[in-house]
């Protein structure tokens, strides 16, 4: 198990595994539909072997298929999701599956998302379409399931830039947080042990925070006040009735109790809120309003 094919690798998680997995002596090859990126010209450099293509165009990828051990299976974010959405990332993670597994691929390794099987009851056919499809495979696989990531509060849609924290989660609701870089060196422990690993699913994050906790902790390390704003349900069923239902979900339901017993016995250390805010999220929610600013 040394060639491992990344998919979104210039993404955060992408890249994240792919970095870790060039550190342990692997030989990564790194798919991305645009090898002149920045992020892209950092992996080569760094010793990556670069795939111009994407999953789409899953024929033209054959040749690669047949010289890696390994695939990092990670699915470009949607960020407006929708029925049609669901079913086009169904159909794109079965038909890399299908080929993967008749081209010889020793593990795969897919990236899902958190509840992914609870989601089921109203996305029939997405996430766990794709983990029921891998794990029935003749195949050898995994599945990790990431739960929200810390670096996703500097996208635009949470308004940090602005001085403002954008909810669109349930305000009393705690949830597990988890960083891109932690997901990556969970991958690679995976592909390193990949027989212990073989037809597990890995619900993976950290310690939960409600949104209100996650404010307190921003408001205290940039040593401001941050205007809390919470999106109604309604507005929420406007603009995807898919993630509505979500975060419906999360409200009456809640995430499935991560085993952090287990996690813990093969990675002892994840990094928590406080330690990436202080390393990383400060400097880069400043960055942000810079830029603001100067627009």
């Amino acid at each position: 198990m040394k060639k491992i094919l990344v998919t979104s690798a210039t993404g955060k998680q992408g890249s994240a595994a792919a970095y870790e997995l060039l550190k342990n002596d692997f030989e990564v090859f790194a798919l991305t539909r645009n090898p002149q990126s920045s992020e892209a010209v950092n992996l080569k450099k760094a010793g990556a072997t670069l795939v111009k293509g994407d999953l789409e165009g899953i024929e033209d990828l054959k040749e690669i298929f047949k010289k890696v051990d390994g695939l990092y299976l990670v699915l470009p974010p949607v960020w407006v999701s929708s029925k049609e959405s669901d079913e086009k990332e169904a159909e794109i993670g079965i038909r890399t599956i299908k080929l993967a597994e008749e081209q010889g691929v020793k593990f795969v390794l897919y990236s899902s998302v958190l509840g992914s099987d609870k989601q089921h009851i109203f996305r029939p056919k997405f996430k766990f379409t794709i983990e029921k499809y891998l794990l029935k495979s003749d195949l050898q696989g995994a599945v990790i399931r990431p739960a929200s990531f810390m670096e996703n509060l500097l996208l635009p849609s949470f308004g940090l830039a602005e001085g403002k924290f954008i909810n669109s989660l349930p305000e009393e609701r705690a949830i597990s947080w988890v960083t891109a870089n932690d997901i990556g060196t969970f991958a690679r422990i995976i592909f390193q042990n990949y027989k212990a690993f073989n037809g597990k699913t890995v619900d993976f994050g950290g310690k939960l925070f409600t949104p209100k906790q996650v404010l307190k902790l921003l408001q205290e390390k940039l040593d401001q006040s941050i205007e809390f704003e919470q999106v109604p349900l309604e507005v929420l069923y406007q603009q995807s009735e898919t993630f509505a239902k979500l975060v419906e979900m999360i409200d009456k339901e809640g995430y499935d109790p991560i085993d952090y017993k287990f996690i813990s016995s093969w990675m002892p250390k994840l990094t928590d809120f406080e330690q990436w805010i202080d390393e990383i999220g400060i400097k880069k929610i400043k960055e942000l309003r810079s830029v603001d600013n100067q627009s």
